[in-house]
């Protein structure tokens, strides 16, 4: 097959690549942006899930020829234009903006938005006539002019920190070093004399500095909200191609903040861990007055310690895995660096690595006249929030700065300082539980087959005894007898149970009957469905095998309904009493989707609900006016922000009614939705309370002083209600039910509530961090929160309303095949149990 020609950039391009705000579908920008660095560019990748304010802020200091962006989720109109309007507010307007969203962005919506500024929105049929390659040469071609040419920067510019003039004369730094030689010669002048403290921080690939940096910068913020921060970050350039992927930001979590400048450069150089222009990029740092610089380089080899000669402290980043002891006498590092960091301490023999690095450590600077203990060797896991370890280092590290440049950085508040402890999802000693139920499978499968070769072999000398009987060769039958009665011994006695009891089963699916028991209830259900013909199709229908064998295996690994291994489900029959048909709405604001609800829902005996959110409280954001988030409210989903608006929501449907059901599709934010939902019902339960013992008139008083003293008026359904929608859930609007009624009775009402909802929330948050993304905690604190809400289901009894329901359709979505959707989606499920 012959490969597409790939541009040859004539400048050293730098793109800003990300997915928009509220948008989690990253597998294409993914893509794009490994093709973009492969063809010879710098790429500054953000990742998913980015404000326009961010992305315009990186594209700044970064000083980017373009912005590459993909946008699945709606909104695309306002969230580009948004951008194109921030960039020309900050006289950037020079920097070009691709865009791509398959289907969603319409091709008269792409010709406005190319009419309004926008370099280029690609298209599915860009892609099919251009192909990949095709479009990313496009969009380099359309991006290949130079930075940091013929630049007006003055040295106030530099001195008021402007960040513009700042990342401008970095680049002309880099790639005109001649034509900014007067000005950096008097701001190396300046420098000198202003000089802020350099903090170096090196380690080996993969060690997890970046985070750390972000752990690091946070810390420093909350303690020092005056001071600022100039973060150089270097990352290696591809050898064959010049590429570089500069991917430190998309762990930087604290820098889209004004006191915080960032700057990340690609060594374009092979085999080194620093750009020959950090000296420049630092020393503008000093003439604008940063407090701190941050200069990080990429990952190093055993051997290298450039960063000793650019840092004022040298920080050192490692993790337990290094290999033998003998590999720490190797590190060069250890030799020179001011502080250690053992990161990713959560890893198993952590604490032996911890112990022989403060050794080593000790030998390499001849501290023998000290406790290994007391070595600045530090155990951290940079990805746990407020990690002891994280914050014993930061104290000590400050101290160091403190004492090598007299920097003056005294933190105002005392942080939790111990050894880092990993909270585990699953304990250490369950590691293997899904290895232990692939085992437990694989074994009892095996079993099934032996005990139905087993019955096999019985049914077999069975029939040759009836026919040798019917022969009139009874004697012959003697010895299979023996045979027979030696075989039956290899059979489990609960498989010959089930083998007796075959004809009498056979029979009761043969009724026109069926009853069976559900939570103590008994349930009597018709065994046939009649066509319209009249004619007697089976629910449940037996296979007609006569072997013991074939049915022994059919029962062991299929069964009816109901029964062990439950391959058919968990209840003998499906529910009748219960409409199957799903009623999907979920667009604009509550009283919006509250209308569809109740259109396809009308003369329906059934009501089941299933509710569709939108990005923006996905990501659990509140609506606002700003262009990159007004844009996506109520876009392929509807909007709720408060209890209000889940009142409004659901309002004229009977919560607690047996035939209501409510699924709700959301993951990050599920506990509070669940909140909301829970609360809607109960007050809805509480309306009821009030009309049935007249109190309508009393409760409106307290509702009125209340918003008297409040000042404010009382939120209202807007527009009229729907047919079939009875107001019901409306009279509390903007109060709860224990505001108006006595606390006994509102108790009574809510347990009683909670016994009667009927629904799911998806909260499949191992699923999102796998492939959807709306996460918006780490993923164990949402797992503690997921194990909380089941414990509070259990604990007030709510047995109708499901906590979790796991999802494998977005694991496909993301790019998996069949096979890994089917083990990620049941490895998930059976993580959920093992950690319940």
């Amino acid at each position: 097959m012959q490969m597409p020609t790939v541009y040859k950039p004539k400048n050293h391009i730098r793109i800003v690549t990300a997915a928009s705000l509220f948008d989690g579908h990253d597998a294409a920008i993914n893509v794009m942006r490994r093709i973009i660095q492969s063809s010879g560019a710098e790429v500054i990748h953000l990742g998913h899930n980015r404000s326009v304010h961010e992305i315009v802020n990186a594209a700044i200091q970064e000083d980017v020829q373009a912005i590459a962006i993909t946008s699945y989720q709606g909104g695309h109109m306002e969230f580009f234009r948004y951008m194109y309007d921030m960039l020309k507010e900050n006289g950037c307007e020079h920097i070009k903006i691709f865009g791509g969203g398959g289907g969603v962005i319409l091709p008269d919506e792409m010709e406005e938005l190319h009419n309004y500024g926008i370099t280029r929105i690609y298209s599915p049929d860009d892609g099919m006539s251009m192909g990949l390659q095709g479009m990313i040469n496009d969009l380099l071609e359309k991006s290949d002019f130079p930075t940091g040419k013929d630049i007006s920067v003055k040295i106030d510019d530099i001195l008021n920190k402007d960040k513009v003039a700042i990342a401008r004369l970095i680049s002309a730094a880099e790639n005109y070093p001649d034509g900014v030689k007067e000005l950096l010669d008097k701001l190396t002048a300046i420098g000198k004399k202003k000089k802020s403290p350099v903090l170096g921080i090196t380690g080996t690939g993969g060690a997890g500095k970046s985070s750390l940096v972000d752990e690091i910068v946070r810390r420093f913020l909350n303690d020092f909200p005056d001071k600022t921060i100039a973060i150089i970050s270097v990352d290696p350039s591809k050898r064959k191609s010049g590429g570089a992927l500069l991917g430190d930001r998309i762990r930087m979590n604290a820098i889209d903040n004004p006191q915080v400048y960032m700057r990340s450069l690609a060594t374009r150089q092979s085999n080194l861990s620093i750009s020959r222009y950090v000296k420049d990029a630092e020393m503008i740092a000093h003439a604008a007055g940063f407090d701190l610089v941050i200069l990080e380089t990429s990952g190093i080899g055993q051997s290298d310690t450039a960063i000793v000669d650019h840092s004022d402290v040298s920080m050192y980043v490692m993790t337990p895995d290094y290999g033998a002891a003998t590999q720490l006498e190797k590190i060069d590092m250890l030799d020179f660096a001011d502080i250690v960091a053992v990161n990713k301490f959560d890893k198993r023999g952590a604490l032996d690595a911890l112990r022989d690095v403060r050794k080593q450590y000790q030998r390499n600077n001849g501290l023998f006249d000290k406790d290994p203990d007391d070595m600045p060797v530090y155990g951290t896991v940079a990805s746990q929030f407020n990690d002891p370890g994280v914050n014993e280092f930061y104290e000590r590290l400050l101290e160091i700065l403190n004492e090598k440049t007299g920097a003056g950085f005294v933190p105002g508040k005392t942080l939790s300082v111990q050894t880092p402890e990993k909270i585990y999802i699953i304990p250490p000693q369950r590691v293997r539980y899904l290895s232990e139920i692939s085992e437990t499978v694989r074994g009892y499968n095996k079993w099934a087959e032996e005990q139905s070769k087993v019955a096999g072999r019985l049914y077999n000398i069975s029939r040759t005894m009836e026919e040798l009987k019917a022969g009139g060769k009874e004697k012959e039958t003697v010895a299979l007898k023996e045979l027979y009665d030696e075989i039956v011994r290899e059979l489990d006695p609960n498989n010959l149970h089930l083998l007796k009891a075959w004809d009498e089963k056979k029979k009761r699916y043969a009724a026109d009957k069926f009853t069976f028991k559900v939570r103590g209830r008994e349930f009597t259900v018709d065994t046939y469905a009649e066509t319209l013909a009249h004619l007697k199709i089976p629910k449940v229908s037996l296979p007609k095998y006569e072997s013991w064998g074939e049915i022994l295996k059919w029962l062991l690994k299929e069964n009816v309904p109901g029964e062990f291994p439950f391959a058919a489900g968990v209840f003998p029959f499906k529910r009748e009493g219960e409409d199957p048909t799903r009623m999907f709405a979920g667009e604009g604001g509550p009283e919006r989707t509250n209308r569809r609800f109740h259109y396809v829902s009308l003369g329906m005996p059934a009501k089941r609900l299933s509710t569709a959110f939108d990005s923006v409280t996905l990501y659990g954001q509140d609506p606002d006016r700003r262009p990159d988030i007004y844009g996506k409210i109520g876009n392929s989903g509807v909007s709720i922000s408060c209890l209000d608006d889940a009142k409004k929501l659901y309002s004229g449907f009977h919560l607690a009614d047996p035939k209501t059901s409510v699924s709700m599709t959301i993951n990050g934010p599920a506990p509070t939705m669940v909140g909301y939902f829970m609360n809607a019902a109960v007050d809805q339960q509480c309306e009821l309370y009030i009309k049935e013992h007249g109190l309508e008139k009393e409760v409106e008083k307290k509702i009125e002083e209340i918003y008297r003293k409040k000042g404010t008026e009382r939120p209202r359904y807007q527009g009229k209600l729907p047919k079939g929608n009875d107001g019901l859930g409306l009279m509390l609007l903007g109060v709860t039910g224990d505001m108006v009624l006595p606390k006994d009775v509102y108790e009574k009402i809510k347990i009683d509530t909670l016994t009667k909802v009927r629904g799911t929330v998806q909260a499949d948050i191992l699923k999102e961090d796998q492939a959807q993304n709306t996460c918006i905690f780490s993923t164990d604190f949402s797992l503690k929160l997921m194990g909380d809400i089941q414990e509070y289901f259990i604990k007030h009894k709510v047995r109708n309303f499901y906590s979790v329901s796991i999802s494998g359709y977005h694991i496909a979505e993301a790019g998996a095949n069949p096979i890994s959707q089917v083990a990620f989606t049941l490895s998930n499920g059976f993580t959920y149990v093992e950690y319940y």
